[in-house]
């Protein structure tokens, strides 16, 4: 991915050399004695959207990008508004950023930056969404797809939408889980009182809290789990990062028993 430093830097330089070619062009019209008609000229197919250069677009089809920014009629240059452009590439799906840049007579070029899905939510009618840690939806797909944690968020709009804010610490803490512990997870969800709960294979549940430090709490849960008989536990308890505690699994024995009691 292009450093957003290096990407901005590249635009103005290219932006700055077409309003330099821009300048001379109408320079040499208005030397001609042509002034009256350089609007026309500048209007005429010599100076339209012939070329178009799309970079960093990978989820994103050149038709939409082309659709969206006003560029399949290959319009002419000189009525083209930049500003305009890039906030309607803005609100595609998958695109976090963009730039565009004209370069004269017949050329614009545009600099995406995609989004990255952090996690997959089930939705009501079958499928699944990708979600980006700001929860911009970006995507359904029938499948479920590999390599991102499954995390629970209800009701979920079409892609380009975004989730409320309610959505945002289970979203945090699918973004920090590591790698090495997603084989593990099925699922983060939201608990009664508002934390954040994962749902782990064998019926354990770490609970995690808040979203404060919740790469610490990952941190730990991967100890526990790897170095814990964790044999009759239920629950690895992480609200403080520094001090899980386990509990024990309830079951209908012990739950019969303590009555007994």
């Amino acid at each position: 991915m292009t450093d957003p430093r290096i990407q901005a830097r590249r635009v103005r330089v290219e932006r700055e050399r077409g309003h330099r070619r821009l300048s001379l062009l109408l320079a040499v019209l208005a030397a001609a004695g042509l002034s009256a008609g350089a609007l026309a000229v500048l209007h005429s197919k010599l100076f339209s959207a012939r070329t178009v250069v799309i970079a960093g677009a990978v989820h994103t089809s050149r038709a939409e990008i082309l659709k969206v920014s006003g560029l399949v009629q290959e319009p002419p240059l000189i009525d083209l508004n930049v500003t305009v452009m890039q906030g309607r590439l803005d609100s595609l799906p998958w695109v976090s950023t963009a730039s565009v840049h004209l370069a004269w007579p017949s050329s614009v070029g545009i600099d995406v930056v995609e989004r990255v899905p952090v996690a997959t939510s089930a939705l009501v009618g079958g499928g699944y969404a990708l979600v980006d840690a700001t929860g911009r939806v970006l995507a359904d797909q029938s499948l479920r797809p590999s390599g991102l944690p499954l995390v629970e968020l209800g009701s979920i709009s079409p892609p380009g939408s975004s989730l409320g804010a309610s959505a945002r610490p289970l979203l945090e803490a699918a973004a920090e889980l590591p790698v090495s512990l997603l084989p593990r997870v099925q699922e983060i969800v939201a608990s009664p009182e508002g934390g954040i709960v994962v749902r782990l294979d064998g019926g354990l549940k770490a609970v995690m809290g808040d979203d404060d430090a919740l790469a610490e709490k990952f941190v730990s849960l991967a100890t526990v789990l790897s170095r814990v008989d964790l044999t009759g536990v239920g629950g690895i308890d992480l609200s403080v990062a520094a001090s899980p505690v386990l509990t024990p699994l309830v079951t209908a024995s012990n739950v019969h028993g303590k009555g007994d009691g």
